[in-house]
C-alpha cells in the first residue's frame, strides 16, 4: 500500500491535498510546527478484515493506536496457560512482537533527533474513563523498559530554555497525550508562543507521531482520496492495484457523479438505493461513534442519516465481508463454541514496517472495544 506518513507529507506541501481530506478547519494552525519535518512516524495501526478469498481489506488508518501493551500481555498471559504449554509441545507457535516494537521505534525517533537511547516522555492527560486501564498498562510497561515518563493535566507547568522542553524540572524528549481529553487541552491551551509549541517547532522535542501527521490522518476521508485516486488512475499501476485490492470503495459524501465499477452514478441517490452493501461513518470520531451499517439499518433511519452526511462531513464506504467463525468462550461457567466475527489489523512501526496484529473478536459487525467488543491475541503455528 502507499505510504500513509507520505500522505501527511503531501498534505503538508498541497493545499489543495489537504482540502481533499475533509479538514475541520483548525489543523493548518498545527502545521507550521511539524508539518513539512520527515521521518515523523512511530507506529500506525491498519484496521481490516480478512476476507473468504484470503485478502485482508482494510477500512481505516490510525495514526496513534491503542493495543500494542494489551496485545503482548494478552500473548503472554496465553503462552503460560497449561493448554497452550501442552499445544506448543506439539506445534511450534510463535507471536508477532507488539510492545517491545514500540520501545524500538522510540530508540529510532531519539536516534532522529541526534540523541542516543530511549527518550523521556511528556503525555497529555487525563485518560478518558474508557482509557484509563490501558493506559495505565501503557505507562507501567514503559516505566519498566527504561522510558522515563510524567503525566501532565496543566499547560501552565512548562519551560524552555536553552534548546531544552521541561515539565516542571523533568527534561522531555517526546510529547504525546493520553486521550482525546489530553489531545483537546493541549491544542486549545499551548499556542505558537507556548513552551512545548516553540520546542516542536525547533526540533528541540518531538510530537509521538507527528503533531499534524496525528491530526490529519486520522481522518476517515484519507480513504475516500485514495480509492477516488486509484479508480481514476492517477497513480502508477502498481499502486493503484494495491489499493483496488485492499481497500474497499470509498466516498466523501456530496452531491456528484463518481466512478462505480468502472461506470458513472449519481453519488447520493446511488447510496440511498444501495444501503445493504455500505456503510457511513462520520470522518472525525473515532471508537465506532456515529458508524452505520447499512443491512442493519432500517430505510428510514439510512435516509435521515444520508441526510445528515450531507451536512455534515462523512464518508460512504463499501461493505467488506466477514467470516465468522466458532470459537472457545468462557462464560464464568464453562466453556462453549461461539460464532464470533473478528477483524485483523497489523501494527506499522518506523515509518512501515509491519510486525504484529491488533485483533478484535465480536458477535457482532461492530468490532471496536468502546462498542462491546473483545481482544485477543493472534499467533503463528506451524508443524512441528
Amino acid at each position: 500500500m502507499p505510504d500513509a506518513g507520505g500522505a501527511g507529507g503531501r498534505a503538508a506541501r498541497d493545499p489543495a491535498f489537504l482540502a481533499s481530506l475533509a479538514p475541520q478547519g483548525w489543523e493548518e494552525l498545527l502545521l507550521p510546527v511539524d508539518g513539512l519535518r520527515p521521518d515523523q512516524a512511530v507506529v500506525g495501526r491498519l484496521d481490516g478484515f480478512l476476507g473468504p478469498d484470503g485478502v485482508i481489506r482494510f477500512i481505516e488508518f490510525n495514526p496513534d493506536p491503542g493495543g500494542p501493551i494489551n496485545s503482548h500481555h494478552l500473548g503472554q498471559a496465553f503462552d503460560v496457560a497449561p493448554v497452550m504449554e501442552a499445544f506448543g509441545r506439539r506445534y511450534e507457535v510463535t507471536r508477532p512482537a507488539t510492545a517491545p516494537n514500540l520501545l524500538r521505534s522510540l530508540g529510532a525517533l531519539q536516534a532522529k533527533g541526534g540523541r542516543s537511547g530511549l527518550p523521556t516522555l511528556a503525555e497529555f492527560g487525563p485518560a478518558s474513563p474508557d482509557d484509563t486501564d490501558e493506559e495505565v498498562a501503557y505507562q507501567q510497561y514503559l516505566e519498566a523498559h527504561g522510558v522515563r515518563q510524567r503525566i501532565v493535566t496543566s499547560e501552565d507547568d512548562w519551560t524552555y530554555e536553552g534548546g531544552v522542553l521541561r515539565v516542571g524540572d523533568f527534561p522531555v524528549d517526546v510529547v504525546t497525550y493520553i486521550s482525546s481529553v489530553g489531545f483537546g487541552g493541549f491544542v486549545v491551551g499551548c499556542g505558537p508562543d507556548h513552551p512545548v509549541t516553540r520546542a516542536l517547532t525547533d526540533g528541540a522535542a518531538r510530537f509521538l507521531n507527528g503533531l499534524f501527521r496525528s491530526v490529519i490522518l486520522r481522518t476517515k476521508a484519507l480513504f475516500a482520496v485514495m480509492s477516488r485516486m486509484a479508480d481514476e488512475g492517477t497513480l502508477d499501476a502498481e499502486r493503484g492495484a494495491l489499493l483496488k485490492r485492499h481497500l474497499p470503495w470509498t466516498r466523501l459524501v456530496r452531491e456528484e457523479h463518481t466512478s462505480r465499477d468502472g461506470a458513472s452514478v449519481d453519488l447520493v441517490p446511488w447510496i440511498a438505493e444501495h444501503r445493504e452493501h455500505l456503510v457511513l461513518k462520520p470522518v472525525n470520531e473515532f471508537g465506532g461513534s456515529g458508524v452505520t451499517l447499512g443491512w442493519q439499518t432500517d430505510a428510514d433511519t439510512w435516509k435521515a442519516t444520508l441526510q445528515r452526511a450531507l451536512g455534515e462531513a462523512w464518508v460512504v464506504q463499501e461493505r467488506v465481508p466477514m467470516q465468522p467463525q466458532a470459537f472457545p468462550v468462557f462464560d464464568g461457567s464453562g466453556v462453549h463454541q461461539q460464532s464470533l466475527n473478528s477483524d485483523m489489523n497489523p501494527f506499522l512501526w518506523e515509518n512501515g514496517r509491519q510486525e504484529g496484529f491488533l485483533v478484535r473478536q465480536s458477535a457482532s459487525s461492530m468490532l471496536n472495544l468502546a462498542q462491546g467488543g473483545s481482544l485477543t491475541t493472534l499467533a503463528v503455528v506451524r508443524a512441528r
